[in-house]
């Protein structure tokens, strides 16, 4: 790979981490940021699911204060996120290349339409403040089958994933965003981490990649909540959307 192939990926890697803390969709830079440099669309989705972990983590962080009291929430939801995110590590390793290449591009329009739709769902899914928040609820069994299943998705591609956790904890547990967003990040910790152990294994992870994206997204991961309350919102959700797009349209037509 050319020295400017690694720069690509590092500064990707900040910046997806800082997106992922901030809100979700930081595949959508990293992915194709990989592919521009020279790596193959299942090789790069594989390690970008290792790399992009740290990044994770440091957002979870950035969030502590929000966590200390959703530990229950946390327990209760966490083993089936891992589930999911077994599952689609596996269904990630037996996919033949070709099937993923001509895959991607409808999975990165699908994930830059949710992305884009955010701000609508947030709005649709809003509740009064002012009726009090149920800070006690874990969400049941349906937030339990949808972690399953969003974990399934955030194992195989991931792009989009943070979008799907907070639409979907916003429709079952009645919280404020600032809640979900932090059980989002440790929610795709253990996904992602679940992923990782499994994808480790495959001979297509860039080990030297994952080096540089650990740190790069562990960085932007801790700096997203920095990022998110200076940078608005409607202009890095732009930028995201028509790069995604535009990577989509790329390798559709190609």
């Amino acid at each position: 790979m050319e020295p400017i192939g690694w720069a690509l990926i590092a500064l990707a890697s900040i910046g997806g981490g800082a997106i992922n803390a901030a809100a979700g969709g930081g595949t959508l830079i990293t992915f194709p940021a990989m592919l521009a440099a020279g790596m193959s669309p299942l090789a790069a989705n594989m390690t970008s699911s290792i790399g992009m972990l740290m990044g994770t983590l440091g957002g979870a962080w950035s969030y502590r204060a929000e966590l200390r009291h959703q530990r229950r929430r946390f327990l209760s939801n966490a083993p089936f996120g891992a589930l999911g995110g077994a599952i689609g590590a596996v269904l990630l390793l037996l996919t033949p290349s070709d099937s993923f290449t001509a895959i991607v591009p409808w999975l990165v329009l699908g994930a830059a339409g949710l992305f884009a739709a955010q701000p609508l769902v947030a709005k649709r899914l809003g509740r009064a403040p002012d009726s009090g928040f149920d800070t006690a609820s874990t969400g049941g069994w349906a937030t339990r089958a949808s972690l399953l299943l969003v974990g399934i998705y955030g194992a195989y591609f991931g792009a989009g994933v943070g979008v799907m956790m907070l639409a979907m904890l916003g429709l079952l547990i009645h919280d404020s965003l600032q809640h979900h967003n932090a059980l989002k990040n440790v929610l795709a910790a253990v996904v992602n981490g679940t992923g990782a152990i499994i994808l480790a294994f495959s001979p297509l992870i860039h080990w030297g990649v994952v080096l540089v994206m650990l740190v790069g997204s562990l960085a932007g991961g801790i700096a997203g909540g920095w990022l998110s309350r200076r940078v608005p919102s409607w202009a890095l959700r732009l930028v995201v959307i028509a790069f995604a797009i535009g990577v989509a349209l790329t390798m559709l037509l190609s």
